[in-house]
């Protein structure tokens, strides 16, 4: 199925899940050619600037910077067909940066662009086990995840989050061992996530490995999955979600450079 054309959605509530953590649920519009069971997938959020009367939506061609939305990646946490309902889930910076301060001031009935969503990000749930780990960022396609696990899962999900408070009641199996890691300063190395993941006994049988969050710890658990546990790569999903210190703009940038890898030989001397 193609990607739906971007639109305008509008927000019809608010909800504060956690301290840290808040739900804006959007609609509005015809949503049937909006995709089923997507939960987890990347969308692009196209967030009006102060003062801006009309989302453009891309492609933007030749619309002046000035009049282009702020964009900004997220996850779907969950649409409802039946109530027309688009549901996403913020992590609340507490330097809030264009779309968590969007968020913070939501209302019913302000316009939002959003164009997707992309393919759903979730495991392979024929694995043997599961291992879940990543932070606030990860927690709404984390939560995706769980929901769609068999009841007879085992394995682990270590997670980052700011405050204790920011738990949230999701269905873990009984055999998924849950870690809560409060790490509150997150422009501070997430040393502690990636130290954890490495602790935990290795299962037997091939795991299905979901890992997200911030991009150098990422990249740390990445080697190890690849290099040291030969995860087989169709059951291994890591992204970095952001990377600190960078803007988005400029982290989607870095992404992309990763993803090109080096460039290719010419096979000249250099001068």
């Amino acid at each position: 199925m193609p990607r739906p054309a971007p639109r305008i959605l509008e927000v019809l509530r608010t909800e504060n899940l956690t301290p840290n953590m808040k739900r804006v649920v959007l609609g509005g519009g015809d949503l049937s050619d909006f995709p089923d069971h997507h939960e987890s997938a990347n969308f692009k959020l196209l967030i009006p600037r102060p003062g801006q009367a009309d989302i453009a939506l891309p492609p933007f061609n030749d619309t002046p910077d000035q009049h282009k939305p702020f964009v900004r990646t997220y996850t779907l946490r969950h649409f409802d067909r039946g109530r027309g309902e688009v549901v996403v889930d913020f992590m609340m910076h507490a330097d809030h940066g264009p779309a968590s301060g969007w968020a913070a001031n939501a209302r019913p009935g302000d316009r939002v662009g959003f164009a997707g969503p992309g393919k759903p990000k979730l495991v392979d749930f024929h694995a043997d086990w599961f291992l879940f780990a990543g932070d606030m960022s990860a927690l709404p396609a984390i939560g995706a995840n769980i929901e769609r696990l068999p009841a007879h899962a085992r394995g682990y999900a270590v997670l980052d989050i700011l405050d204790p408070a920011d738990q949230q009641p999701l269905p873990f199996p009984d055999g998924i061992q849950v870690t809560w890691r409060v790490h509150p300063n997150p422009e501070q190395p997430a040393l502690g996530l990636v130290d954890t993941v490495l602790a935990l006994p290795w299962l037997d049988g091939s795991p299905a490995v979901w890992v997200a969050g911030e991009s150098g710890a990422v990249r740390a658990l990445r080697r190890y999955f690849t290099e040291e546990r030969q995860v087989e790569r169709h059951r291994l999903y890591a992204s970095g979600y952001w990377q600190i210190g960078l803007t988005e703009d400029r982290h989607q940038l870095e992404k992309r450079k990763e993803k090109a890898g080096p460039p290719a030989e010419s096979g000249k001397e250099p001068v």
